[in-house]
C-alpha cells in the first residue's frame, strides 16, 4: 500500500515459546506516529511503546535504532499515509473522468482535507526539530507529495491566469484546508458548538468547507463533485 523503500510489514520468524509477539515494522510506525504525537519528542518513551506493542524493551530500538531515527522513520511513513489517502481520495471522486481545471481543483481541495483528516499529526511532526530542511525535501520528494504540491501550483497560476479564481498560494491552500478540519481533530472543543450546529459529521462538514474554501477564492457557482 505505501512506498517499498520504507521497508515495512517484514515478516520474522517466530519458533521459540514465550517469545513477545512479533509485530511488523509498519505497526510499529503507526504506534510511534501516534506516541510522538500526543506526547511530543522528548517526552515519548521508546520502552512504553514497546509494552504497549507486546514487544521486548529492545525490540524497536533494534529495528530502528535510536529514538531520532525511529522518529524520522515514522514521519516518513506519516508521509506516505498522507499522499496514499489523498491519491485515493482523488480516484473517488475523479469517476467522471473531467479535466476541467476547476472540477480538479475542487477535488484537490476535499483530497487535501480528508488526508489532513486522517493524519492531523503529521504537520506537527514535520514542523520538528528533529527533521531539518534537507530531510523535508527528501520526505516531499521520496513520498510524491512535492510532485503533487507542484501539480496543485500549476492549477492554482492557470486558474488565475484565466480570471477564474484570485490569486491563490499553496501555502494559502494547504493551511485554510489545515484550519478547516481542525472540528474533526479536536472533537471535544467540537462538541461546545453541537447545541447550536447539531452533531459534526465528517463527510459533510469537509463538503461544506470545500465550497467554503472555493468561495474564497472568488468561485461563488463550482462545480459539484
Amino acid at each position: 500500500m505505501y512506498p517499498e523503500n520504507l521497508g515495512m510489514c517484514q515478516p520474522f520468524p517466530m519458533s521459540n515459546r514465550g517469545r513477545p509477539p512479533l509485530i511488523s515494522d509498519e505497526a510499529i510506525l503507526e504506534g510511534a506516529l501516534s506516541a510522538f504525537a500526543a506526547s511530543g519528542f522528548s517526552a515519548m518513551s521508546v520502552r512504553a511503546l514497546n509494552a504497549d506493542l507486546g514487544l521486548s524493551h529492545e525490540t524497536i530500538s533494534k529495528r530502528f535504532g535510536p529514538k531520532i531515527e525511529l522518529f524520522r522513520a515514522a514521519v516518513g511513513f506519516g508521509v506516505a499515509q498522507f499522499v496514499a489517502d489523498f491519491d485515493n481520495e482523488m480516484r473517488a471522486t475523479g469517476d467522471s473522468g473531467s479535466t476541467d481545471d476547476l472540477v480538479v481543483l475542487r477535488r484537490s481541495v476535499r483530497a487535501l482535507m480528508v488526508a489532513m483528516s486522517r493524519n492531523h499529526a503529521l504537520g506537527e511532526l514535520l514542523h520538528h526539530g528533529g527533521i531539518d530542511e534537507s530531510e523535508r525535501v527528501v520526505l516531499l520528494g521520496g513520498s510524491g507529495l512535492g510532485d503533487r504540491l507542484a501539480e496543485r501550483v500549476a492549477l492554482l497560476d492557470r486558474l488565475h491566469a484565466a480570471g477564474i479564481i484570485r490569486e491563490t498560494r499553496i501555502r494559502d491552500l494547504w493551511f485554510l484546508a489545515q484550519g478547516a478540519v481542525a472540528p474533526l481533530h479536536f472533537r471535544e472543543l467540537s462538541k461546545t458548538f453541537d447545541p447550536f450546529d447539531g452533531p459534526i459529521e465528517a463527510d459533510e462538514h469537509i463538503d461544506r468547507m470545500t465550497g467554503a474554501i472555493m468561495r474564497s477564492m472568488g468561485v461563488e457557482d463550482y462545480p459539484v463533485l
